[in-house]
């Protein structure tokens, strides 16, 4: 059997030989036998990580292995206390980044939409007598199988069509197109785009108007929509920024803890300590130098940006995902149903010599009718009132309201072109249910494509027959001796038919679909001849008006384009339709702006990949394209440097989508193959969502790197005292125990982190450029202040230690400096919850989460000192009130001391 890709080219009667089947359909024994043939009908899902692998993936992090390296350390030297702490922390961190992953992967699988389920087909069919039509499973289609085609019908497998009356179907989730393909029967050019192939029906596409027949000619991933998924299968995914950044700080920490680690060896033994005292140094050093906590706060300050941006109608497939957008540097926008609406509007009606405006957007019957900006009365107005009714009449859409949790949702039933009449006559108050109730249709000549027009005959009221056209402008003018003005029926003129079609090609400029409409009042009895009157082009009517329809921007996309500029963010619209209606769009919401230009997928193929690189920059709306040509945009943007955020919800999107360092789906319009492929998906399909997981992505960059820093401090701070005890106490055994170590870097610092990762945003987090793709979590500004507030807590906590150390007692000096440390974490968390603004700015309360963190941290270290089975298990003994007086004053200073840097700097860049 052929599986040529030539099928539009054919005629059905070859087709049909090919493929070895007839009007019949096949016989169950035959589609059972090609079903274990070709297999099922659906596509082949990439396979799912399993539970285990996911694990894996979590201990792959050098943190993790450096601890266990310190675990088996413990072990070796008999401290089986501290071998269970470090293996449980390795458990935490291990299990919250599994289950945040496992959570983020079944909250995909939840909003899944649904295939079509089921197909109607012609099988077993009797020699002679009338052919069943039955309905089968769609995954049981076969090549050679006869499928019916009804409106509202999810196509099943691509088909070559061989009736049609009236088929019309929305392939924008394939092609990009906003508007639906009528469908012909005839052989095509065999070199014609798959958006062109008009004698075709391809998988996961919806038939909105008419009916017609088709023989499966390619099932499962065979189809487009199957090229397209192993396109993807084929295309490597970009390592998202934070991914790199995170590896690249983990390597360092563990080439530090090792570094730190033989120095401290060394150290120890040069000022004469055992081999096994030695080691104990090691260990407390290879504690202190990781930051244990670390894995576990990245996973959930990117999990607090998934639950935030998930209130704010986005949801994260890839955890490591969320800080990508705030690295983007360029957004590539589809533009049907991402930047517009997938909802035709009319917008403009040139009706009694006078241009009308159209308000509201989409398909809720909500909006005014406007003159130069002023609302008027529709039906005051007897022929702008007569324009929308005779629309309404002479068209078969439906508007039907939804409620969905309390809110009401409205839906076009049949095309979305004539559907938009259908609203607009709406918002003025005429019904489509009562117009058709009070003029019921007895009569009527299709919609033809040849011969662009479709006439409606209604019985009136008053026993006569009122006669409906509507047409392509030409069309209808050449059926009409007279005009609607003024409430009177005049003669039209030449001069008024050429100012009518130059009113209608500027619409059209304006990338507005328009159509005219035109209506006659005859008797009951001159039906028959009338019709015949205007099939012969003799029949004369009454010219109305004209309708100017689009697919219409989001309200909310001219302003999330603005904020994108303003956030250093490009723009970029990449669609399949047209490059007319793509300028119109662009030009609107802002994307097209003096100095760039429009490329078509045409001009494209011209280009070499060098030669696009050299021009994508003033390259600001891609039209016509293909899923090959947005793959292409987007990995000429990366090689130039671009950190790319690609946005669509076709099946045509996906490839780009896995290309791009995020990729994000459409959750309502979205496909199943763009949903698996996309990093994000928006549940509300708006684009200005987009604007939203920017902002979230950049405050989850900012808040790793509180949290870093704050983490890392505590760690060097740590180093530095266990170097200065070994360097400058002579005697002195470990300052800190590897289990206090732990204790502040999991208890106080793991409480503290988590809620310094719920910091709020800064005012000024939409107003910086885009992050450097090569930007470290730690930069030269960091890591200097960093060293800065280190120096504090080593200084004070050696104070305080050598004190106590002084007066005779080490388990006391060990508890003083032990608590030391562990209150200037508490006052250093104050002073990360920002970089740059002084906390008394930020003002005190603005973290709630964070004070009550302090609090229980505080209280948590007063137990360490007091509670027995604490002292036993921290080697602690109780302190009384003066030195908790002394232990906060010294700690404090650290918050001043930052409190001083943050002035100075602010006054130094004024």
């Amino acid at each position: 059997m052929s599986r040529e890709n030539i099928w539009h080219a054919l005629p059905s009667e070859e087709i049909f030989k090919k493929l070895e089947t007839s009007l019949r359909g096949l016989t169950p024994a035959e589609a059972e036998k090609r079903l274990s043939k070709y297999g099922p009908n659906e596509l082949e899902e990439e396979k799912r990580i399993t539970k285990l692998a996911l694990l894996v993936h979590q201990l792959k992090n050098p943190l993790v292995g450096v601890l266990f390296a310190a675990a088996l350390i413990s072990f070796l030297v008999g401290k089986l206390i501290d071998t269970i702490v470090v293996v449980v922390v390795i458990i935490f961190n291990t299990s919250i980044g599994f289950f945040q992953e496992y959570k983020a992967e079944a909250a995909l699988q939840a909003l899944k939409s649904m295939a079509a389920p089921e197909a109607e087909v012609i099988r077993d069919c009797p020699e002679k007598g009338t052919c069943i039509e039955m309905r089968v499973k769609a995954r049981e289609i076969v090549p050679g199988d006869i499928i019916l085609l009804d409106a509202g019908d999810k196509v099943p497998a691509d088909a070559r069509i061989f009736e049609a009356i009236n088929l019309e179907i929305d392939e924008s989730m394939l092609t990009g197109e906003s508007t639906p393909v009528r469908k012909t029967t005839e052989p095509l050019d065999k070199d014609l785009p798959v958006a062109d192939r008009k004698n075709m029906a391809f998988s996961g596409t919806i038939v909105t108007q008419g009916r017609g027949k088709a023989v499966v000619v390619a099932t499962g991933m065979k189809t487009e929509i199957g090229k397209i998924a192993s396109l993807i299968k084929e295309t490597e995914k970009a390592a998202t920024p934070i991914q790199k950044r995170t590896t690249d700080l983990s390597k360092k920490l563990g080439l530090l803890a090792i570094l730190a680690s033989a120095a401290v060896l060394a150290i120890s033994l040069l000022r004469g300590f055992e081999f096994f005292e030695g080691f104990l140094f090691v260990l407390a050093m290879a504690v202190s130098a990781i930051p244990e906590g670390l894995p576990v706060v990245i996973t959930i300050t990117l999990a607090i940006g998934v639950h935030r941006m998930a209130k704010r109608n986005a949801i994260i497939r890839n955890l490591q995902a969320v800080d990508t957008l705030g690295s983007a540097t360029v957004i590539c926008t589809d533009k049907t149903g991402t930047l517009t609406t997938n909802q035709m509007t009319v917008k403009k009606l040139f009706v009694n010599n006078k241009m009308v405006s159209v308000t509201g957007v989409g398909f809720a019957p909500e909006g005014n009718f406007q003159i130069n900006g002023k609302d008027i009365d529709v039906k005051g107005d007897t022929a702008l009132g007569l324009l929308l009714q005779v629309g309404t009449l002479c068209n078969n859409a439906r508007l039907r309201e939804h409620k969905l949790d309390g809110e009401s949702r409205w839906e076009i039933y049949g095309d979305p072109t004539e559907g938009s009449i259908v609203v607009a006559a709406a918002k003025a108050g005429f019904q489509k249910d009562y117009l058709d109730e009070k003029y019921p249709r007895v009569d009527e000549i299709p919609f033809d494509p040849e011969k662009r027009y479709m006439v409606t005959f209604h019985k009136t009221p008053e026993e006569n027959l009122l006669v409906c056209m509507k047409g392509a402008p030409e069309t209808v003018l050449e059926y009409c001796s007279t005009i609607l003005e003024d409430g009177q029926t005049k003669r039209l003129t030449t001069e008024k038919r050429e100012e009518i079609l130059k009113i209608s090609v500027g619409m059209a400029g304006e990338a507005l679909r328009v159509l005219a409409a035109a209506y006659q009042t005859i008797e009951v009895d001159n039906l028959e001849a009338f019709k015949e009157g205007i099939i012969q082009k003799h029949a004369k009517l009454v010219f109305i008006g004209v309708f100017g329809m689009i697919d219409p921007p989001r309200p909310e996309a001219k302003q999330a384009v603005e904020l994108c500029k303003k956030a250093g963010i490009k723009v970029v619209m990449a669609t399949g339709d047209h490059k007319l209606t793509a300028e119109a769009i662009a030009k609107e919401i802002g994307i097209l702006e003096p100095g760039f230009r429009v490329l078509t997928g045409a001009e494209m193929d011209y280009l070499s990949d060098d030669e696009l690189d050299a021009v994508i920059e003033k390259t600001s709306v891609f039209a016509r394209v293909s899923p090959t040509h947005k793959y292409r945009i987007v990995e000429s943007l990366r090689r130039i440097g671009h950190i790319v955020a690609m946005t669509g919800d076709g099946v045509n999107d996906a490839p780009a989508l896995k290309a791009a360092e995020i990729g994000i789906a459409m959750g309502i319009t979205g496909t199943d193959v763009t949903k698996e492929t996309a990093d994000m998906v928006l549940t509300d399909d708006n684009f200005a969502s987009i604007v939203n997981a920017v902002e979230e992505g950049r405050v989850v960059f900012d808040n790793i790197r509180k949290v870093v820093k704050y983490l890392i401090a505590t760690n060097t701070g740590e180093i530095i005292t266990i170097l200065g005890a070994l360097l400058f106490l002579p005697g002195v055994p470990l300052i800190f125990t590897p289990v206090q170590i732990l204790w502040v870097n999991l208890v106080t610092d793991g409480l503290l982190d988590k809620f310094l990762a719920m910091e709020p945003k800064e005012k000024d987090v939409m107003e910086q450029p885009p992050r450097k793709p090569e930007e470290k979590i730690i930069n030269r500004d960091i890591a200097l202040n960093i060293v800065y507030v280190s120096l504090f807590m080593a200084a004070g906590t050696l104070w305080i230690f050598s004190t106590a150390w002084n007066q005779g007692d080490p388990q006391k000096a060990q508890t003083l400096g032990f608590t030391t440390m562990a209150m200037f974490q508490v006052f250093n968390a104050i002073n990360c919850r920002s970089r740059t603004t002084s906390v008394f700015k930020l003002g005190l309360t603005t973290n709630k989460y964070l004070l009550m963190g302090i609090v229980t941290s505080v209280s948590l270290q007063v137990l360490a000192t007091f509670l027995h089975p604490l002292q036993i298990a921290l080697g602690t003994v109780a302190i009384s009130f003066w030195e908790w007086a002394t232990i906060f004053i010294v700690s404090s200073s650290v918050f001043f001391a930052d409190e001083i840097r943050k002035f100075i700097r602010s006054r130094v860049k004024r």
